[in-house]
């Protein structure tokens, strides 16, 4: 091998001319991808029901229970009252739904015998959405993980983490009264 000192004084510029080219034509040509190219899909528990065919919603808790129904103009309604309800809270029903529309799960292979430490035995909330084709989707909300960004929650027999933020929406409209 030849050391350092022995070699000719010529071959270190070009040496430190071709480590320049080299970072100059990466420079030019070497990029990250742009931001904000993905489409953004919707991956929450009613991902395939578009949200004007929600036509019920009924949320339980332990202060009680409300129900409400969509009526032909689009506008929130209580059910079976037939009042309408204040503009906030069907705001906040429709954040409720977008946001089970589009905020998915973040684990979804949690063990089904825990129940009771993951707050689901009994649900702290329960959210029920029901489509224009009859067909309905329950929701049950249990206590938080233990870093309390999430929400363990129950679907079909399946258990599951959710963002906190999607529960919290929901208890907003629970305590409408």
């Amino acid at each position: 091998m030849v050391s350092p000192a022995r070699l000719r004084p010529w071959v270190w510029p070009i040496a430190a001319a071709l480590a320049a080219s080299f970072l100059f034509v990466f420079a030019l040509h070497g990029s990250r991808p742009e931001p904000g190219l993905a489409c953004f899909e919707a991956n929450g528990l009613l991902a395939d029901w578009p949200a004007h065919r929600i036509v019920a919603v009924a949320v339980g808790s332990d202060e009680g229970r409300s129900a409400f129904r969509r009526d032909p103009q689009g506008k929130w309604r209580l059910d079976p009252e037939d009042e309408r309800v204040p503009p906030d809270v069907a705001e906040r029903i429709e954040t409720g739904l977008t946001l089970l529309r589009n905020a998915a799960p973040r684990r979804r292979d949690l063990p089904g015998a825990q129940v009771a430490e993951f707050g689901l035995a009994p649900p702290r909330l329960i959210v029920v959405a029901r489509h224009a084709d009859g067909t309905s989707r329950m929701v049950e909300f249990g206590g938080l993980n233990p870093l309390g960004l999430e929400r363990y929650a129950r679907t079909g027999g399946e258990i599951m983490l959710l963002p906190s933020y999607l529960a919290e929406a929901w208890e907003l409209v629970a305590a409408r009264r």
